[in-house]
């Protein structure tokens, strides 16, 4: 018989008995005569509903069951990437204040390249078996999930660039993240936060004298004061607002039904509004295993709190075998992929632009027409 073309669509695979052929089933009958009579039809049609049901969901059931089992390895391989963002961190707040040498570093610019990719960061060594330890301790002394919760560590770390010596009036100054504090106390890195920022400077004055010859290029004209004031979108004001106009425009239930929410509102207008959702979610997933909930004058911070106690015990029981697969490629060269390839995916080109305008600066401030500055 001849082979079948390469390129054919494999057979589907076959479906279910139907209950009329497990009810005839010979050896079904026979596999059953041990036991009493009475419910063997009862059985075997439950049978052929289960291999129905198994025929439809059974992939379905395996790939459920294996993101439970394995449902924290994912945020576990997140956080060991943290330690690497920490350490570009600092060796970027060294390289600004020009005590060091980055090869590829041109400008600020770079590092935030490398932190939207930092599984592809060559600039740090690889994660140590020590540093590995600092975050397991680090977890283990945290009672709420949200100081481990980074969603975008290029942003985190983008805002801890703003030094406090270049900005002693901002009142939105925004603090050192947990883990940089964490780490900070038990590295001895605390320092490296009160580097001046040569290079962020340097290259403001260059970026300050591009737009300002982009402004003489191009004066703009500002549009006429309106003393009007300005439209309410939230809050007391846009409240009544709508208050008014209800009355004015539309039927009386209108106006009720709109007290009416805002006072449905008012019963879910805590903080644990979006926590115990998610508190409730975790415990959920956690299987035949026992999560202890101590005593709380509210029950639903009780539940947080298990909750948060779980969901970190579980980060650190991942750590280990996510950081030997992490071992394991660094030893055989094998990249690691970013862990979102369409949002990390590296482009070196992204930053082109502030490159050009820092270049623009110094070309009209007389200088060389490069980044060697």
């Amino acid at each position: 018989m001849a082979d079948a073309p390469e390129n054919s669509t494999p057979a589907p695979a076959p479906g279910p008995r139907s209950e009329e052929e497990i009810l005839a089933d010979p050896q079904l009958r026979e596999t059953l005569a041990g036991y009493q009579s009475l419910y063997h039809d009862l059985f075997l049609k439950s049978y052929a509903r289960e291999l129905t049901d198994l025929h439809r969901n059974g992939d379905g059931y395996e790939s459920s069951l294996e993101y439970l089992l394995h449902q924290h390895d994912k945020a576990a391989r997140k956080f060991l990437w943290t330690i690497q963002h920490q350490k570009l961190f600092d060796l970027e707040c060294q390289w600004r204040a020009e005590l060091v040498d980055v090869p590829g570093a041109r400008i600020t610019a770079d590092f935030e390249d490398w932190h939207q990719c930092i599984e592809q960061c060559g600039a740090v060594p690889a994660v140590s078996a020590d540093e590995l330890a600092l975050l397991d301790a680090f977890l283990g002394q945290l009672t709420t999930a949200d100081d481990v919760e980074m969603d975008n560590p290029t942003r985190a770390f983008w805002q801890q660039r703003r030094y406090p010596n270049l900005h002693p009036d901002d009142d939105d100054e925004e603090p050192l993240t947990p883990w940089t504090e964490f780490w900070d106390l038990h590295r001895g890195s605390g320092y490296l936060r009160t580097l001046p920022d040569l290079r962020g400077a340097k290259e403001f004055r260059y970026e300050q004298a591009a737009h300002d010859e982009h402004r003489r290029a191009r004066p703009h004209t500002p549009p006429p004061a309106d003393p009007r004031p300005q439209l309410p979108t939230w809050g007391p004001a846009y409240d009544d607002l709508v208050r008014g106009l209800l009355r004015r425009f539309e039927p009386a239930a209108r106006l009720r039904q709109f007290e009416t929410k805002r006072q449905l509102e008012a019963y879910d207008a805590t903080e644990d509004r979006n926590e115990l959702p998610l508190a409730l979610e975790r415990l959920q997933n956690t299987g035949l295993g026992l999560v202890p909930i101590e005593a709380h004058a509210d029950w639903r911070q009780a539940i947080i709190a298990a909750s948060n106690r779980y969901y970190l015990g579980q980060l650190r029981a991942a750590l280990p075998h996510v950081y030997e697969e992490y071992s394991q490629r660094e030893a055989l060269g094998i990249s690691h992929a970013p862990a979102n390839e369409n949002r990390y995916r590296r482009r070196r080109d992204t930053f082109t632009w502030h490159a050009d305008l820092i270049r623009e600066g110094r070309r009209l401030l007389g200088e060389p027409d490069d980044l060697n500055f």
